[in-house]
C-alpha cells in the first residue's frame, strides 16, 4: 500500500470519527433540552389531566361537528363545496368511524333542537376540556393561581369561538380553492377534483391547527406568557400533530380494538386519540416554557446603502444604453459633419 493512499485512508477514518462525534454531541444536546418535558409525560398528573381532556373531547367533537355544519349551510349556502370539504376534515382528524359520525352530523344539524342541545353540551364540554388544560399550563408555566370556574368557563367560551373561527376559515379556504379548481378543469378532469380538494385540505389544515395551538398557549394559562414565546412551541407542535394524525390511523389494526370493545370500539378509538392529543399538546407546553422551542435563526443581512450605491454605478457603467452611448455620439457628429457640407 501506498504512503499515499494511506494516509488518504486515514483522513477519511478521522473525518468519520469527527462527524460521528459531532452527531453524538447533537443527540445528547437534544435529549438533555428534551429529557425534562419528556419527563412530564410520565407524571401521574399529565396524565390524569390528559385523559380529563379526552373525554370531554368526546363529548365536544360531535357538537362541534353538528354546528359547523349547521354554520355551512346557513352562512355560505352558495358555496356546495363546503359540505365535502367539512367531511375530509372529519376524515383527516377523526381516526374511526368518520363516515357514520359525518352523516349522522348532516343529518341532524337542520334540527333546531338539536342546534341548541350543540350549543349546550359544547359550552359543558369546553369547559372541561380547558379546566384541566388550564391547571396543567398553569403548573407548567409556574403560576400558582388558578381561575375560578366561572372565569375558566368564559375564557373556555373565547377560545371555542376564536378555535371555530379558525375551522371555518380553513373550510372555506379549502372550499373556495376546490370550488375554483373545478370551474378552471374542464368535465373529462373530474376524477382529479377529490385530489385538488385533499391537497388542500392539508394545506389549510397545518396552519390552522399552529393558530389553535398558539391560542391555546398564549391565552389560557393565568398568567402573563410571551407569544413570541409560545408560537415555535405551536409551530413544531402543529408539525408533530400532522405526523401523529398521519400514523395513529396505521397503527389501529394492530390494536384490534373492535374485537376487544365490539360496538364501543370508535368511542374507545376517539377517546385514545383525544388522550395521545392532550399529551402531545403538553408537551410542547413544556417545551415553550422551558425555552426550548425556538424558530431557526436565518442568517439573512440587509444590503447597506454604500452597497447598493456601489452595485448600481458598476451595473449602470456596462449598461448597454452606457456601452451603446459613444457610438451615437460619432454618428450624430458625422451627421452634423455632412449637413455642414
Amino acid at each position: 500500500m501506498s504512503p499515499v493512499s494511506s494516509t488518504r485512508r486515514a483522513r477519511g477514518r478521522r473525518h468519520w470519527r469527527g462527524e460521528l462525534r459531532s452527531q453524538w454531541l447533537l443527540v445528547r444536546d437534544t435529549a438533555r433540552l428534551l429529557g425534562p418535558s419528556a419527563r412530564l409525560l410520565t407524571t401521574t398528573e399529565a396524565h390524569t389531566y390528559a385523559y380529563s381532556v379526552s373525554a370531554n373531547f368526546l363529548l365536544a367533537s360531535l357538537p362541534f361537528l353538528f354546528l359547523m355544519l349547521w354554520i355551512a349551510h346557513h352562512l355560505l349556502p352558495s358555496l356546495t363545496t363546503q359540505q365535502a370539504i367539512i367531511g375530509q376534515f372529519a376524515g383527516r382528524y377523526l381516526p374511526a368511524g368518520q363516515d357514520r359520525l359525518f352523516a349522522d352530523a348532516a343529518r341532524l344539524a337542520s334540527r333546531r333542537t338539536v342546534q341548541i342541545f350543540s350549543l349546550f353540551m359544547l359550552a359543558l364540554s369546553s369547559s372541561g376540556v380547558f379546566l384541566p388544560l388550564e391547571v396543567a399550563l398553569n403548573s407548567i408555566w409556574g403560576f400558582k393561581q388558578n381561575r375560578s370556574y366561572a372565569g375558566n368557563a368564559i375564557v373556555s367560551l373565547g377560545l371555542v369561538l376564536a378555535c371555530g373561527l379558525i375551522a371555518y376559515a380553513s373550510i372555506v379556504a379549502a372550499s373556495l380553492g376546490t370550488a375554483v379548481v373545478s370551474w378552471l378543469l374542464p368535465a373529462s378532469w373530474a376524477p382529479l377534483d377529490h385530489v385538488v380538494s385533499t391537497a388542500l385540505v392539508l394545506l389549510c389544515s397545518f396552519p390552522a391547527g399552529v393558530a389553535v395551538f398558539f391560542l391555546i398557549y398564549w391565552k389560557l394559562p393565568n398568567g402573563k406568557v410571551s407569544a413570541a414565546q409560545v408560537f415555535p412551541a405551536a409551530l413544531y407542535t402543529g408539525l408533530i400533530a400532522e405526523i401523529f394524525t398521519t400514523v395513529f390511523p396505521l397503527l389501529l389494526p394492530w390494536f384490534d380494538f373492535p374485537a376487544v370493545y365490539a360496538s364501543l370500539a370508535v368511542p374507545v378509538t376517539l377517546i385514545l386519540w383525544g388522550y395521545c392529543g392532550a399529551l402531545l399538546l403538553l408537551f410542547g407546553a413544556s417545551l415553550s416554557a422551558r425555552g426550548v422551542a425556538r424558530l431557526p435563526a436565518l442568517p439573512i443581512r440587509l444590503p447597506r446603502y454604500a452597497e447598493l450605491r456601489a452595485w448600481y454605478v458598476a451595473h449602470a457603467h456596462h449598461s448597454p444604453a452606457h456601452d451603446d452611448a459613444p457610438a451615437r455620439d460619432s454618428v450624430q457628429r458625422a451627421g452634423a459633419a455632412g449637413g455642414g457640407e
